[in-house]
């Protein structure tokens, strides 16, 4: 193999691993983050604001006050929605200088990004769930059109998005081919 091939492996798995570390340290208290501004921003939109969002170590459980007492209440898992911070630190790693001012400035600017595309998401697949998995209550409060674009939109996310996110934030904030 050639030289540059394996530093470029070195530093890879290096970003892969730091990625991984930050994913799996941060998630609990990155979950109470996307709670609190997800419900936030959904409570903005609902008339009357019912929904209440609340981080159950990494999952996400989601409440709504005209629920049932009894009922069970649904979850996401989050570190479904957030693993792609482990794609993107991998990507700014192989950097020709991967410490560089500019480059970990576009990771830090590229990560407060992927910050907005989590809220999107966690927003997106609770109207997913609400849309789609709440048998006679989601058909009698939203219409097949309503339930198509959330079920899309969330699957979209769960395939696609997720890594796309990552790749488009890099290609975005990566600093210039020269560093």
């Amino acid at each position: 193999m050639p030289k540059n091939l394996w530093l470029i492996l070195v530093k890879s798995g290096a970003g892969f691993l730091a990625g991984a570390l930050l994913w799996w340290a941060l998630s609990a208290p990155y979950a109470r983050l996307l709670a609190s501004v997800s419900e936030l921003l959904i409570r903005l939109a609902e008339r009357p604001p019912v929904t209440r969002l609340a981080a159950d170590g990494t999952d996400l459980v989601i409440d709504r006050d005209d629920f049932p007492s009894a009922s069970p209440r649904p979850a996401l898992l989050l570190m479904d929605l957030t693993a792609n911070i482990i794609v993107l630190t991998t990507l700014f790693s192989v950097a020709r200088r991967p410490l560089s001012d500019r480059n970990i400035a576009g990771l830090l600017l590229a990560s407060l990004s992927l910050g907005v595309v989590h809220v999107a998401a966690v927003i997106v697949n609770v109207q997913s769930i609400y849309a789609l998995r709440l048998g006679a209550w989601s058909a009698r409060n939203y219409g097949p059109v309503a339930r198509n674009l959330w079920g899309a939109a969330a699957h979209f996310y769960s395939v696609a998005g997720v890594f796309g996110a990552a790749f488009a934030l890099w290609w975005l904030f990566r600093p210039p081919a020269r560093d």
